[in-house]
């Protein structure tokens, strides 16, 4: 009696946190989908169920793990995820910058451009906010630069 009832309860428990991942993770890959399509052609994210992390990339037909990705994929992946998410809160009515720093330190010269294009397309509907030293390759993401000037207190 109580084995039958502790299944139960199992099959019970599962069926809610699959239920739970599947109403969470719905409408991030909704968001994310149309942006992974900016810099990719026929790709496509599979999250792990225990660890709700990414687990698979899907290009061209062929599943890759997501840990043997090169740093600049993963770091890609990463700030698409980021700009879906904020899209999602945006939707909501609860707008939320998206904060990078640093970021894209590890993309190839043609897959920054990219990254840029989506980063212009996304900032017309939510701010973007990019920390980096690397002034001369952040430079055609354009945006407001902000100068560190010296403090000079009041004369009056």
């Amino acid at each position: 009696m109580e084995v039958a009832a502790l299944t139960r309860l199992r099959r019970a428990l599962e069926d809610a946190r699959t239920a739970a991942r599947d109403l969470y993770f719905e409408p991030v890959m909704n968001e994310l989908r149309p942006l992974m399509g900016l810099l990719f052609d026929d790709v496509s994210v599979s999250f792990n169920d225990a660890t709700l992390l990414p687990e698979l990339l899907r290009r061209n037909g062929q599943d890759e793990p997501v840990d043997v990705l090169s740093g600049g994929m993963r770091e890609q992946l990463a700030i698409l995820t980021r700009l879906a998410f904020a899209r999602l809160l945006a939707r909501d009515g609860r707008p939320a910058p998206v904060i990078l720093d640093d970021a894209l330190v590890y993309s190839d010269d043609d897959r920054i451009e990219k990254m840029f294009d989506a980063l212009h397309r996304q900032s017309r509907d939510q701010q973007i906010i990019v920390f980096s030293c690397r002034q001369r390759a952040f430079e055609r993401l354009g945006g407001n630069r902000l100068q560190m000037t010296e403090w000079r207190p009041d004369q009056g």
